[in-house]
C-alpha cells in the first residue's frame, strides 16, 4: 500500500498520507478506503473487518466517516429471508469518480494556497 509522490526538492510522501491530510482522515480511514478502492467490488462490514483483521466497530467509525466526507458508496441489501432487525449495507468505491474527487479537490486547495501566500506576501514590509 505504498505508492509515493515525489517533491521538486526529493522529498517522498505516501500518496495515502495525501489523501488523509486533505480529508483529515485517520490511518483506519485510508486503510478501509484503500480495501474498498482495490478490491473493486461492494464489501459488507464482515468482509471488511476480516480483510483489515480489525474489529466491526472500527470499521463502522471509518465507514460513517467516509460516507460522511462523500468518498464511498453504500448499498442496502435486500434480503427476502430475514424480517427483523438492521439492515445490512454493501459498502464501495467508484474509481473513477473518486479520482474526479480528488483531482477537483487538490485543485481548489492549489489555488487556496496561492491566493493565501499572495495575500501574505504581500503584507510582509519590505
Amino acid at each position: 500500500m505504498s505508492e509515493r509522490i515525489r517533491f521538486p526538492d526529493g522529498r517522498e510522501v505516501d500518496i495515502h498520507e495525501v489523501i488523509a491530510f486533505l480529508y483529515g482522515l485517520s490511518k483506519s480511514d485510508v486503510e478501509v478506503l484503500h480495501l474498498l478502492m482495490t478490491k473493486g467490488k461492494k464489501l459488507d462490514t464482515d468482509e471488511l473487518a476480516g480483510s483489515l483483521h480489525v474489529t466491526k466497530a472500527s470499521i463502522s467509525k471509518s465507514i460513517n466517516n467516509l460516507l460522511y466526507k462523500g468518498l464511498i458508496n453504500r448499498d442496502k441489501v435486500v434480503d427476502q429471508t430475514k424480517q427483523k432487525g438492521r439492515p445490512n449495507y454493501v459498502y464501495w468505491v467508484n474509481n473513477e469518480e473518486l479520482y474526479g474527487r480528488l483531482i477537483q479537490d487538490l485543485n481548489k486547495l492549489v489555488d487556496t494556497v496561492k491566493k493565501d501566500l499572495q495575500s501574505h506576501v504581500q503584507t510582509i514590509p519590505a
